[in-house]
């Protein structure tokens, strides 16, 4: 018998064992999950784009990004899951009353259900024409709502995935749905200022409120079902009689549009979450503020309590989830942290680490090989815009708009003396091939030139606006350019002008023998011209949108270029042919956005707090 209870008890703390490292094992190992074709591993979680939810239980929370729907453990913080489908950004979510099925809305156009636990997806539904900007479940959970772009409402059968009926009145977006707690009324919100009532039963208009001076952004019901809360564009938050449509309150106090009000489980206190990054309490009995949360940088705010109303989550555009104490209306802690969208990356000449300036005024350098953050530089009081490694492998610069460049000791992370500029803030910014340059653009189109041993500046030059920089491999020429139809050399030891072309010319770049210069012009057309006289040697034409970056590939063959329409593209230099098309980016690839590692194996491209590694060999090329 002891025996037996010994085995028993080995084998289930094996089991515990194996269970616990397959958890970790899964948590380390999201920078592989759901990757598209080619991509090796993928830097960052996605941008925070929209709305959050909470299971009925209180234990998970969904969080709506770029890339899909992320699920965390509300005690422990760490992501569960991630729920990948649709094909663009995910905007709203919402949980099941029973917390078994998540529903998502995209920009995609469609409506989705997935199993909550599995992540396993149920039904697409599809008749929207535009955006999936809310969606909602029934308090039975047997029906959906989902309100879109396109100034209508669905209504779904939950079991079925079936379309049952559309409800048409709003003449613009509608922005937000939400059930009465008895399941006999949906009310909805929408950019031509009204909030509208309709019988779920037949669908009919039952009462069309019309106070508010902007789009209606969000709308409660309380718990009792008695009051309707909204929050519009025009700073108010409003309560209103369900029964009567009367408009009982409206409390000021934001600063900006009200994104998102949420009434707390006893019904006595309403939060609103606002673009002017704020939280604010009101007293439901009296309208009357009670204490204003703050914390958010950026974006509009999205609210909601805990099931047990103890705690308050709120998101925002600045890629965090926060929690505070309902009471209290203290900061809990940050639960959710994703990374803000990428401005630049880039390689170190070793090609270990991956260098990102992104929107949260810090650069933040991964492995490549695990995709871990190894250091998040601080120091930047303003988004970073640009960053570069010295070829040495010594110095990593970062521009801002701070109007300042700093310097970083890349094998320990100091802060070096920072180069200052004078009014503009910085946008790019590029070594010399021998590390002893430094020069750098900002948004008035002067250039700068800095000695990096003397730290002294050489040069200042006004350039046409000027929005990238580029040293020739040999540091002889200094190469800008600009969306005003001009490109420009100097010489890169001086800063003395060369040669200006009156030509659209941006996103410069040198081939690494020196000899060529590529450019992108008018949209959708890079220039490939002679370094030296400026003459044109051919033009790549595309059939996307405005192209923003541009990279050689180390042997000069390839030229990669990323593209508004979210596209990477791969071209031969020689022939113009396009090799390969990498598509899994949604949204714009912005400059400095497409990078080769030194080696040539590996092309990184970035966008919406993404950095995607695509493998490239002679294979994948055709």
């Amino acid at each position: 018998m002891q025996k037996t209870l010994f085995l028993i008890l080995a084998i289930g703390f094996a089991i515990c064992v194996i269970a616990q490292n397959t958890l970790a094992q899964n948590r380390q190992d999201w920078h592989l999950r759901h990757l598209p074709d080619g991509v090796r591993a993928r830097i960052g979680k996605g941008e925070i784009k929209g709305k959050i939810a909470i299971s009925d239980d209180g234990k998970r929370l969904a969080v709506a990004s770029g890339i899909g729907i992320w699920i965390y453990d509300t005690k422990t913080d760490e992501a569960l899951d991630l729920i990948a489908g649709h094909t663009h950004w995910v905007i709203s979510v919402a949980f099941s009353p029973d917390g078994s099925l998540l529903a998502s809305g995209s920009v995609d156009n469609t409506v989705r259900l997935w199993d909550a636990h599995t992540g396993t997806e149920r039904h697409t539904m599809q008749g929207h024409n535009g955006s999936i900007i809310d969606v909602a479940f029934s308090p039975d959970g047997s029906l959906l709502a989902s309100a879109g772009e396109d100034g209508t409402i669905r209504l779904w059968d939950v079991e079925t995935g079936t379309h049952l009926r559309t409800l048409i009145g709003h003449l613009r977006f509608v922005y937000c749905v939400a059930f009465s707690p008895d399941g006999k009324i949906l009310a909805s919100g929408g950019e031509d200022k009204t909030i509208q009532f309709w019988d779920v039963e037949t669908g009919e208009s039952i009462r069309v409120l019309a106070a508010h001076k902007g789009g209606v952004r969000s709308i409660a019901f309380s718990p009792d079902g008695k009051t309707l809360a909204s929050g519009s564009r025009d700073e108010t938050v409003r309560l209103w009689n369900v029964q009567t449509g009367e408009e009982l309150r409206k409390m000021k106090g934001h600063t900006n549009a009200v994104a998102s009000v949420v009434f707390s489980p006893d019904g006595q206190i309403l939060a609103s979450g606002s673009w002017d990054y704020s939280i604010r309490l009101w007293d439901v009995q009296t309208g009357k503020p009670m204490r204003v949360l703050s914390g958010h940088t950026y974006g509009r705010v999205n609210v909601l309590f805990s099931p047990d109303g103890k705690t308050l989550m709120s998101s925002s555009e600045d890629d965090t989830v926060r929690l505070w104490d309902a009471e209290t209306g203290e900061e809990l802690r940050k639960m959710v942290t994703h990374t803000q969208d990428f401005r630049s990356i880039a390689f170190s000449p070793d090609g270990k680490t991956l260098a990102g300036a992104t929107g949260d005024n810090a650069v933040h350098l991964w492995d490549v090989q695990t995709c871990a953050l190894l250091r998040t530089l601080k120091g930047h009081t303003k988004s970073v815009n640009d960053v570069a490694f010295s070829p040495d492998g010594r110095i990593l610069a970062s521009g801002s708009y701070d109007a300042t460049v700093s310097l970083w000791d890349i094998k320990t992370g100091a802060a070096l003396p920072a180069l200052p500029g004078e009014t503009f803030g910085f946008i790019r910014v590029a070594f010399s091939p021998d590390s002893k340059r430094l020069a750098a653009v900002d948004r008035g189109s002067y250039v700068y030139l800095w000695d990096m041993r003397t730290g002294l500046r050489i040069n200042r030059m006004k350039a046409h606006n000027a929005d990238s920089i580029a040293f020739s491999p040999d540091g002889s020429l200094l190469a800008s350019g600009g969306y005003d139809d001009t490109a420009q050399t100097w010489d890169g030891h001086t800063g003395a002008p060369l040669l200006t072309l009156e030509k659209p010319l941006y996103s410069v770049t040198f081939s690494p023998d020196g000899k060529i210069a590529a450019s992108a012009a008018q949209g959708s057309t890079i220039l490939l011209w002679d370094a030296v006289s400026g003459e044109p040697i051919r033009t790549i034409e595309a059939d996307w949108r405005s192209i923003y970056s541009i990279a050689f590939s180390p042997d000069g063959k390839i030229l990669a270029h990323g593209s508004n329409d979210g596209f990477v593209v791969l071209s031969d230099v020689h022939t113009g042919k396009h090799l390969r098309i990498l598509e899994a980016h949604r949204g714009r690839v912005g400059p400095q956005s497409v990078v080769f590692s030194p080696d040539g194996k590996i092309l990184a491209s970035s966008n919406g707090g993404i950095v995607y590694l695509w493998n490239l060999t002679v294979d994948n090329m055709d």
